[in-house]
């Protein structure tokens, strides 16, 4: 007798849960509220989620800010709850804010919270390992939840306190075998990407940050739910499991439908839009949270002496952003550091002359504090051979490389530096593209400077494995977004600077 079941899937909301970018205050089909509207709930259907939930959103800043009571009420969990989740994975943004938080929003949801690579050894978080959900028609769906195991790269050392992750392949490994004993279908759902292109197999990447296409290839799961990435990936069969992964901030969610009939298993999905309607609730009685969060982002901050136009990521790259300056003139300012370089999001920017808060959060939406490196032109010039391969040139024609399109777009990993002026080559061969680089219009001639660059990159992430080994100088716990704050505060009418150039010869 065939047996059938139904799994939706969320991941990466990073606290989107009304229809709204923040970036204004048009309504848009996104959002957690509009995902759920779609989910048809009955014995026979699981709801998940693959994680970050927490961080990411004006209103996951609002509430991390404002905290007390507003924090204590779990807004996020509350969602999920309402919405009859089943089970959920915390992913790497979830262990921004410490272990407190992370327990807090783990023991208030009622479904179960599974991150097998994680050891709560303070004892107060509700993760476990695996679950076996037996729906109302006797089928039995095992499910476990890894996290990618780059989270001791990332996070602070102090928000990582009763916390022991492991690697995340070798727990995903130890999970199969004890699913495999108990159910009738085995599920894993894992806060991390694909390293490897899934059509043909190439590899994109070295580091374990990501390693979905190894659990593909070397486990025998029969559905693997990926997130971290951010990208569409249509649901296919490879090397026998079913895998896929949807886009962030509430823009999609995926339907699963599974048949099974003796031994056969058929799994068929689909990646859904979110829509343009939502339930009654709990919208309506989270209206008042999103109105304190919409007014919060239109308070004045500061002013600048004249605006910064929008341009596209290209231009910036090529002939430098205003939007950078200023970022990296805020971090030189209070790191005392005598470089300073800074990655900015994936869509183009301006910046008005009045600034508010939802201009400051629409340019550098990230939680990243900062570091203070000592690096030698070695090293330094590893680093801007990374961002030169940045460029690739197509008759002549400089265009933005694929390596930075594709898995997923990473307009991110491009740092734009001040302090120093550099000429790359692009006729060379990647890695050997940097001619020259100057510190105060003298050559560096081997000397050492102090660069200021946000936790994030000095993780060495992002294709700078090279910051991984150089000596830490200092640590600056504030984040970025309340360093510019402050700094718009104490700069009534603040004049933004460029300082450093790249000069790009094709």
């Amino acid at each position: 007798m065939e047996k059938r079941a139904t799994i939706y899937y969320t991941s990466d909301v990073h606290g989107y849960l009304f229809p709204t970018s923040y970036g204004d205050k048009e309504e848009k089909a996104m959002g957690l509220f509009h995902c759920i509207a779609n989910f048809k709930k009955d014995g026979n259907t699981l709801i998940f989620d693959g994680g970050d939930t927490l961080q990411g959103s004006p209103m996951a800043s609002y509430i991390a800010e404002k905290g007390g009571e507003l924090l204590e009420s779990e807004p996020f969990s509350r969602v999920y709850n309402a919405a009859g989740y089943d089970a959920v994975v915390p992913g790497n943004h979830d262990f921004n804010f410490g272990y407190e938080r992370l327990s807090r929003y783990t023991n208030a949801l009622t479904g179960a919270c599974l991150c097998a690579n994680v050891k709560d050894l303070g004892g107060k978080s509700k993760l476990q390992n695996r679950y076996i959900f037996t729906l109302e028609n006797g089928l039995r769906i095992g499910v476990t939840g890894v996290v990618t195991d780059y989270v001791t790269v990332w996070e602070k050392p102090e928000h990582l306190d009763n916390i022991q992750i492991t690697d995340a392949f070798t727990a995903a490994k130890e999970e199969l075998y004890k699913l495999k004993q108990e159910a009738d279908v085995t599920v894993c759902i894992y806060h991390g990407g694909y390293e490897c292109d899934l059509d043909t197999g190439e590899v994109l990447s070295t580091s374990r940050e990501n390693v979905g296409y190894r659990i593909l290839k070397e486990l025998d799961y029969d559905v693997l739910l990926t997130a971290h990435q951010h990208m569409p990936v249509s649901g296919r069969d490879l090397f026998g499991t079913h895998t896929l992964q949807v886009m962030a901030n509430g823009v999609q969610y995926a339907k699963i439908e599974i048949a099974k009939e003796n031994e056969t298993l058929h799994v068929a999905s689909s990646i859904c839009p979110a829509g343009d309607r939502h339930e009654e609730e709990p919208y309506r009685s989270l209206l008042p949270l999103e109105e304190e969060v919409q007014k919060w982002l239109d308070v004045s901050i500061g002013q600048i002496k004249a605006p910064i136009p929008e341009q596209n990521k290209l231009d910036m790259a090529m002939n430098g952003s205003g939007v950078a300056d200023f970022f990296n003139q805020v971090q030189l300012t209070y790191s005392g550091a005598d470089i300073s370089c800074v990655g900015l999001g994936n869509t183009p920017m301006s910046l008005p002359e009045h600034i508010t808060m939802r201009d400051l959060v629409r340019v550098y939406p990230f939680s990243n504090t900062l570091v203070v490196l000592s690096v030698n032109e070695e090293v330094l010039k590893k680093a801007l051979e990374r961002c030169a391969e940045y460029f690739t040139l197509k008759d002549g024609v400089v265009e933005i490389s694929d390596v930075f399109l594709n898995p997923k777009v990473e307009h991110y990993n491009y740092d734009y530096f001040a302090g120093i002026s550099y000429e790359i080559d692009l006729r060379m061969p990647v890695g050997s593209r940097v001619k020259e680089i100057r510190y105060k219009g003298e050559p560096l001639n081997g000397r050492t400077l102090s660069l200021c660059m946000s936790d994030y990159r000095a993780s060495g992430t992002g294709g700078y494995e090279v910051y991984r080994e150089c000596p830490v100088l200092k640590r600056i716990g504030a984040e970025v977004p309340k360093l510019a704050l402050d700094y718009l505060k104490k700069h009534p009418i603040l004049e933004i600077k460029k300082s450093g150039s790249i000069l790009i010869r094709r």
